[in-house]
């Protein structure tokens, strides 16, 4: 006699660890050996479900009083008894469960790597996103710079920030391999590339905007609210691909590396406010722009700043002079 179905341990992202083949019921399911299924959990109990057919012949799992109960789906309501339909997940403790019959239809068979109408391989991600993260870099530096162009020089620095990616990517290739078997190498490096791209795309468009805004404190706001939504955004999709984590799970994790980067960088940023500097606080990229867009003053507004400013110099003169006797 074959098996009446198979009860399936799923990961966060739904794929299956583990598969347990049911040849009679009821079938019981906790830590203890004397389980069916067997689960290595300890927020499962002992005995902490029990599964059986009705006379209907559909399927319930019941709670067996256990300590944490039965929810109806993956973070769901928690319940004593759910009617099992197959293919659908529920939970307890801390793994999702679901019942399969024989006659469960499985997903379509994807084409073999190498065969036409296959999906683009990982690799062709990773050289197209190297290639492209170059040749962004390369021309940057090339259009950012006033002076004669330097080909070592600008080749130094794409270099360097390459192997900054590089190296971020391996970071997080190691802990895919350590914690899901597979390195996925070429997905965080196109990530990491990825985010050096919109990070670059925030800071020209901000040099822009507080170009021809000047009031507005656009690269501030680019540089620590930005970053730290970039970062939060990085996190999330890079625990994507190196843990099994639920997506809320990762969600807050991504959020908590954020705030705690934006609270150092305003943190910082407040200290530095009264660091005396001479330097100017201004990018330093040439902007060709009509004349109509520039944000100008009127003569006589520009008079009246400089007569402000002339008094506030001589105001610190007689200040810094040493008092007679």
């Amino acid at each position: 006699m074959g098996p009446l179905g198979y009860i399936e341990v799923l990961d966060a992202k739904g794929r299956v660890t583990a598969r347990f083949a049911v040849d009679a019921w009821p079938v019981t399911v906790g830590r203890a050996y004397t389980n069916r299924v067997i689960l290595d959990d300890l927020f499962v109990s002992p005995e902490h479900l029990s599964i059986t057919p009705d006379d209907s012949g559909g399927l319930h799992a019941s709670d067996l009083d256990s300590v944490n109960g039965l929810r109806e789906a993956p973070g769901g309501k928690r319940v004593t008894r759910l009617p099992l339909v197959s293919g659908a997940p529920f939970q307890i403790g801390h793994t999702v469960l679901r019942y399969c019959e024989i006659q469960q239809p499985v997903a379509a068979t994807p084409v073999e790597r190498g065969e036409p109408g296959q999906r683009v391989p990982s690799w062709c991600v990773g050289l197209a996103s190297l290639f492209i993260v170059f040749l962004v870099l390369m021309l940057g530096n090339y259009f950012e710079s006033y002076e004669r162009f330097n080909l070592a020089r600008s080749l130094s620095e794409t270099l360097t920030t390459l192997s900054m990616v590089f190296a971020w990517a391996g970071m997080w290739s190691l802990l895919s391999r350590v914690v899901i078997g597979r390195f996925h190498y070429a997905e965080h490096f196109a990530l990491a590339g990825g985010a050096i791209l919109i990070a670059l795309l925030f800071n020209i468009s901000a040099e822009w905007l507080e170009f021809l805004r000047p009031s507005l404190p656009a690269l501030w706001v680019a540089s620590l609210v930005g970053s730290g939504a970039l970062l939060a955004a990085l996190v999330f999709g890079h625990l994507g691909w190196a843990s099994s984590m639920l997506r809320r799970s990762r969600l807050w994790a991504a959020l908590g590396v954020s705030a705690v980067v934006i609270g150092a960088g305003a943190i910082a940023d407040y200290a530095a406010r009264n660091t005396f500097t001479t330097g100017m606080e201004y990018s330093g990229v040439i902007k060709a722009v009509d004349s109509r867009w520039l944000p100008a003053v009127s003569v006589d507004q520009f008079i009246a700043d400089s007569q402000r400013v002339k008094r506030e110099l001589e105001a610190l003169v007689q200040k810094a002079k040493p008092a007679q006797p």
